[in-house]
């Protein structure tokens, strides 16, 4: 394996501290087999450019689920030990184990899925996977048959133990509860093509069984809502996620401190020595003249497909590249004087708070006793966004901190912010109309100007929520000034896609603005003490 193949591999098996085996004698209707509830990671999902290794290794982790010793099988006491000639197989490896060490067993009926969009996309599994069968041992445990792969050596029912594969216009087997999905291109699995459903009906029958699935794709293009994009956006720490991000990756900067440039060709030889690093098998040049030909006629499928990046089209109103420059997370004290934006929805659309310190950093904050984000979707809320917690969160912002100025849009929120500037200041809580198209479009600009600007002060906490928001926002375009001849403009979602929230990018715009008006203002030096003489 490459070493980032061994770091997936290493994490797919991490073993809870705390797992307990369950021998299959005690295995009962109040005592389940342990199965996936020995692992961390119930999920897993590897992002990585074309022609990497993800294919391969996939195909090996099937194998390996399939008669190797892919299941916790308790502590060891030390001395155990594991014989692949117990289970049929003639390849002499053995492992004692050390005392404290995790066993492993084999699966008694593992029935796994690998699964594609089409016939042609499941053999980036599938053939690697036959070819490791007839080039070795492995034949002698598991049989490839005509559309899929018998397991050899455990019950000896074809409908049992076996390896079948699944695509948008086969799947007969789905909904049979599994031991193992393999998701191969889940970027590319949308709902129009039915494969979020798919990938779904699998997670189900995986946790009906104990067992888990796994997600391997090429950066997904943002505007196609694709199951991998969902299930990144989810954010959750039973999923371990492998993306080496080129957005994210300080070591992609020029001299100057400007980002790298897809359409540059030197910058793009770095970026894809950095997203195919440890795949020694990759010809980066025969990489570049792919990349260079694929960027004459699609600029975005290359760069999503060879830069692992994900974009979309023309429109977007923020360069990510550079966004992702000026991240850097950092503490906030407590009694700090700062600023705030909010753009409130109701019951679509996302709600967020974002504060700027009066030096230029940008963050979400959090509330309450359990530290909550101060952020909310209404399908986490009974579709509704939770106008009490957000006040809450409010009146704890302006306790804990030293609120200068607060940039509010009143749509769906005029009187909560009547009451805000009631309880903390009226010069605090300021109303700030969104729909004004020249303010807007000065706000905007100013902001986004600020960010492109590696000599600003300006920075942020990389909140992923804010990141994936500042990616759906797409420029709308208004009136030409009749003076300058600046075509002024807004953001919104693009168009079509609802599911595309972009809320954050809007609240981000107003604490930007809310500080800078603050500061022009004067409000950034300190109180002089007074003296009357008479």
């Amino acid at each position: 394996m490459a070493d980032w193949q061994f770091w997936c591999h290493a994490n797919r098996y991490r073993v809870r501290p705390e797992a307990v085996f369950v021998r299959p004698e005690d295995v009962g209707p109040d005592n389940p087999p342990t199965l996936n509830q020995a692992f961390h990671y119930r999920r897993t999902l590897i992002v990585a450019p074309q022609k990497t290794g993800k294919g391969p290794l996939s195909a090996s982790q099937v194998a390996f689920e399939a008669c190797g010793p892919s299941v916790f099988g308790g502590w060891a006491d030390g001395g155990e030990i594991y014989r692949c000639s117990d289970w049929g197989c003639s390849c002499g490896f053995d492992h004692e184990f050390l005392a404290g060490e995790p066993m492993g067993i084999r699966h008694p009926s593992p029935l796994i899925q690998i699964t594609a969009n089409s016939a042609d996309q499941a053999e980036n599994i599938y053939g690697p996977l036959r070819a490791m069968i007839a080039l070795g041992p492995l034949k002698e445990t598991l049989a490839v048959r005509e559309g899929f792969v018998r397991i050899l050596g455990l019950s000896g029912l074809d409908d049992l133990d076996r390896i079948d594969v699944v695509t948008s216009s086969a799947r007969s087997r789905l909904g049979n509860p599994i031991s193992d999905a393999e998701q191969d291109e889940a970027g590319l699995y949308t709902q129009s093509n039915k494969m979020v459903e798919v990938a779904d009906t699998q997670a189900r029958g995986a946790a009906g069984m104990g067992g888990r699935t796994h997600l391997t794709t090429n950066a997904w293009d943002p505007g196609e809502n694709s199951y991998a994009q969902q299930i990144f956006e989810l954010d959750e720490d039973d999923t371990f996620v492998f993306y080496r991000d080129p957005d994210q990756a300080v070591e992609l900067r020029r001299k100057d401190g400007k980002p790298l440039d897809y359409k540059d060709k030197d910058d793009r030889r770095h970026i894809h020595e950095y997203v195919y690093r440890g795949s020694w098998w990759v010809n980066l040049d025969s990489i570049e003249a792919d990349a260079a030909s694929l960027m004459k006629r699609d600029p975005a499928q290359a760069e999503r497909f060879f830069g692992n990046r994900r974009v979309t089209g023309g429109g977007a109103w923020m360069d990510m590249s550079k966004w992702a420059l000026k991240g850097y997370r950092q503490d906030v004290d407590l009694g700090v004087r700062l600023c705030g934006g909010f753009d409130g929805s109701d019951n679509n659309d996302h709600t967020a708070i974002r504060l700027e310190t009066l030096d230029g950093y940008q963050f979400t904050p959090t509330y309450g006793a359990d530290k909550r984000k101060a952020y909310w979707k209404p399908q986490d809320w009974g579709g509704r966004i939770p106008h009490a917690e957000v006040m809450a969160a409010w009146d704890e912002i302006a306790t804990v901190y030293k609120l200068i100025r607060v940039y509010w849009d009143p749509k769906f929120w005029e009187s909560e912010c009547d009451e805000l500037a009631s309880r903390h200041g009226d010069k605090v809580f300021v109303k700030w109309e969104t729909n004004r198209i020249n303010p807007m479009h000065a706000a905007l600009d100013r902001f986004r100007t600020d960010v492109y600007n590696p000599d600003s002060d300006f920075t942020h906490d990389e909140d992923r929520d804010a990141d994936t928001h500042m990616r759906n926002a797409f420029i709308r375009s208004g009136t030409i000034d009749s003076v300058t001849l600046i075509r002024r403009y807004t953001i919104g979602k693009p168009f079509g896609e609802d599911h595309r929230k972009m809320d954050i990018s809007m609240s981000s715009t107003l604490a930007h603005e809310a500080r800078m008006d603050a500061l022009a203002k004067g409000i950034d030096d300190e109180p002089q003490e007074s003296f009357a003489w008479i």
